[in-house]
């Protein structure tokens, strides 16, 4: 039920702000689009990379923390997810 109304405040709020600025509403569609673009980039940049180690015996894990990583920080955070794995991978 918490999740229920918790989500319903978070709908209005975006109607608001959507209600509130003709001009709000392509500012929201951008960012929202520049974020699905980034993530669908990240994920296909982690997949790519957990194909091409697989080849050697190292899973790098393709999860929505390590997409998120990469699509925030970029290219650093690709090379941080791989450190991590290939950290996991030999000390663990």
């Amino acid at each position: 039920m918490a999740k229920l109304i918790i989500s319903l405040i978070g709908v209005l709020f975006v109607f608001y702000l959507l209600v509130k600025k003709p001009k709000g509403i392509r500012k929201i569609l951008e960012l929202l689009s520049n974020v699905v673009f980034r993530i669908t980039l990240s994920f296909c940049l982690l997949y790519m990379l957990s194909y091409g180690a697989g080849y050697i015996g190292i899973w790098v894990p393709l999860n929505f923390a390590s997409i998120l990583i990469v699509a925030i920080l970029g290219m650093p955070g690709a090379i941080l997810v791989m450190a991590l794995t290939l950290l996991n991978h030999f000390l663990l």
